[in-house]
């Protein structure tokens, strides 16, 4: 019955693709494909696409047709052009990474290539395939047996862990305190874990650009128990719903929050309780700051350093609703109208999401925390970056002397187009670094300390 309900849901079709022969697709292996410039075309496809009409996944050599439910759930995000998108489908949770022309299983990390056509009849296909991803009724069958196979494997093996968690007790520093998350409502993950090494893959890829020699040191899945969890969580899920229906669709995302170790600590336990650290000159109004899903590095550098040398960032499911623009510099602090209920910094291709305080607590509901290791071309800039705000004047007067008059002049041009609000201000910072170098920079700043 269920498998004749399914097929009334969706439609195996052979489409054929342009400059490849149908009966044999070249189909690679996952992670072999979309080289650098086959992510380009792909993303140029998405960029120059109409209304979505259809949306398909490749399978067993056919282009299958996503229920309608679906095609309508992700239309909006061609509209926005929005790069990639998460969406929930019969329970389990999905990435659609329209660049690579991917759709990936949250949970096993598992993919498959995706295709569509819009409006006008255009047709998007993927140069090569990827089949990897499983049905849910297979992949239900497969948890069932996994979950049986670990209630066997714990019950022969309870007097062993009883045995080891005494041994840990022994030697955990302190004597009788053993290795714990330090966070409340969270587990430590294993690193041989699914979800440890899908979020440490998504975080680091988005991290490679600015700080390649990052490391993650842990992670940490949130765990919504006990009444007041299981509250929070119910009511995250009940704004989503309200959300949906007065919407049309509750625009659900994953995004980043990057915050100190002590606020790490207070927003497991009690939730968000202000903007936070994550305010700087020229950002975009007063409310709590998360970063797209695809761009984990603007949390990651806005985080702050603990007494460890590490960084901390939650990642979040944020109930976003209907998005409005936020300019540079502004003071806003709650939507300008009924109609609106988050700010962005740009909706066709964001940056960054700003929750407004009346919806921190209702809107986002924490997942996983990553704890990393940031490298020194991360560590040293960031610390230093208060410093740069609180006497700006006095350090570009300084650098004047530690510069040719030709970068002099360049600086001079960047600022004064910074200042005017024409630039944001990790830009700014970024082209600053160019121009001067870290050298000139840390040794400027580290000279007015000292003359403080």
């Amino acid at each position: 019955m269920a498998a004749a309900q399914r097929r009334g849901l969706v439609e195996s079709i052979r489409v054929p693709v342009p400059g490849m022969a149908p009966p044999n697709p070249s189909i690679c292996p996952v992670g072999s494909c979309c080289p650098v410039r086959a992510m380009i075309e792909n993303r140029h496809n998405f960029q120059r696409t109409g209304p979505l009409a259809r949306l398909m996944y490749y399978r067993g050599g056919s282009w299958i047709d996503f229920p309608s439910r679906v095609v309508e759930s992700l239309r909006p995000c061609f509209v926005q052009r929005r790069l990639v998108v998460d969406l929930v489908i019969d329970g389990s949770l999905y990435l659609f990474d329209f660049p690579r022309m991917l759709q990936t299983d949250f949970e096993s990390g598992s993919q498959r290539s995706i295709a569509w056509m819009d409006d006008a009849g255009s047709c998007f296909f993927p140069k090569s395939f990827v089949e990897d991803l499983e049905d849910n009724s297979m992949k239900r069958k497969r948890e069932d047996r996994k979950v049986e196979e670990e209630e066997e494997a714990e019950v022969s093996s309870s007097n062993d862990k009883l045995e080891d968690e005494s041994k840990r007790r022994c030697l955990a520093p302190g004597g009788d305190h053993p290795e714990k998350s330090p966070w409340a409502n969270a587990r430590l993950l294993e690193e041989g874990e699914g979800a440890y090494l899908r979020i440490k893959n998504y975080f680091l890829s988005g991290l490679k650009d600015i700080d390649a020699g990052a490391m993650v040191t842990a992670i940490y899945q949130c765990e919504w128990t006990g009444d007041l969890g299981r509250a929070r969580s119910e009511v995250f899920q009940k704004q989503a719903e309200i959300m949906k229906a007065a919407r049309g669709a509750s625009n659900t995302v994953y995004a980043w929050h990057g915050t100190s170790k002590k606020h790490v600590d207070s927003i497991l336990a009690h939730g968000f309780t202000g903007p936070g650290s994550i305010t700087w000159s020229g950002s975009y109004g007063v409310g709590v700051y998360f970063s797209s899903m695809g761009l984990p590095h603007l949390s990651a550098v806005k985080s702050e350093l603990d007494e460890n040398g590490e960084k901390h960032v939650i990642l979040c499911r944020v109930t976003l609703g209907n998005l409005e623009k936020v300019e540079l510099g502004s003071k806003q602090s709650h939507p300008s109208s009924v109609s609106f209920d988050t700010g962005v910094d740009d909706p066709s291709n964001p940056k960054w999401y700003v929750v407004w305080c009346s919806n921190m607590n209702t809107h986002v509901l924490p997942e996983f925390v990553v704890s990393f290791r940031p490298s020194d071309r991360m560590k040293g800039p960031p610390k230093e970056a208060g410093c740069v705000k609180r006497s700006i004047a006095e350090l570009f007067s300084k650098i004047r002397n530690a510069l040719p008059p030709t970068k002099v002049q360049e600086v001079e041009n960047l600022y004064s187009v910074f200042r005017a609000g024409r630039l944001a201000k990790d830009i700014f910072a970024k082209q600053l670094r160019s121009i001067a170098g870290d050298d000139v920079l840390l040794s400027t700043i580290r000279e007015i300390r000292g003359s403080g």
